[in-house]
């Protein structure tokens, strides 16, 4: 009897060695998913906005062009001089907030939006430099060449900004879901370790307490 049960201690001993080496292991493996799920809520929130950022540069070019181009027509008609400085200036919101959605950058094939955009830009001036010589008939002709272009580019622009923001969506849900995932991984982490923390304290007090028992004299 005395055998087995010395024999049986150390045995118990690394039982529970191994028991709390594998609740450390699980409590590492919560802790880092965590932290995993954290990187990802941030990676994807960041790229999220990055998208809706894109979508905003390319909207509001397309609002500044739409602008630009009634007043081109007007131009033409009439020859008004004062409406020419208003076209160049929302041209060249609209070349900005282009610029800037390319150099944020995105899902969307935006060069050959940029592409579209120059020629846009290019034929504008050229539409103005003729009315202002006189030419009314071949700035009219311009313009009407001009159109289709100007049309393509918008179509281009809105399936671009659609394009944007469903991605920009798509990984705010996700970001979403990893935010939701880490919170709940955080609070199992926090009760695992608290568990594991109260074992160790269970085990070290009854340590603790067996010693003294031990060492206290029989009286009997």
């Amino acid at each position: 009897m005395s055998n087995y049960g010395q024999s049986g201690k150390p045995r118990g001993r690394w039982l529970t060695i191994a028991g709390f080496a594998f609740g450390g292991i699980v409590l590492a493996v919560l802790v880092a998913a965590t932290v995993w799920q954290g990187n990802v809520h941030t990676s994807d929130t960041s790229a999220a906005e990055s998208h809706s950022t894109t979508a905003a540069f390319l909207q509001n070019a397309g609002t500044e062009a739409g602008i630009a181009a009634p007043l081109l027509r007007d131009y033409v008609k009439t020859g008004d001089v004062k409406l020419v400085p208003q076209i160049q200036e929302h041209a060249t919101v609209a070349i900005k907030n282009l610029t800037g959605a390319i150099n944020e950058g995105g899902v969307a094939d935006l060069t050959t939006i940029a592409a579209e955009g120059s020629r846009v830009s290019d034929g504008l001036g050229q539409v103005i430099a003729l009315r202002q010589s006189g030419n009314v008939p071949a700035a009219a002709a311009a313009l009407e060449q001009l159109s289709p272009v100007f049309e393509k580019v918008t179509t281009e622009v809105t399936a671009a900004v659609t394009l944007e923001l469903k991605e920009a969506s798509k990984l705010q849900s996700s970001a979403d879901k990893a935010d939701s995932a880490a919170s709940w991984l955080l609070i199992a982490s926090i009760a695992w370790g608290a568990a594991l923390g109260a074992g160790v304290t269970a085990l070290v007090a009854r340590s603790m307490f067996g010693k003294r028992v031990s060492k206290t004299p029989s009286t009997i």
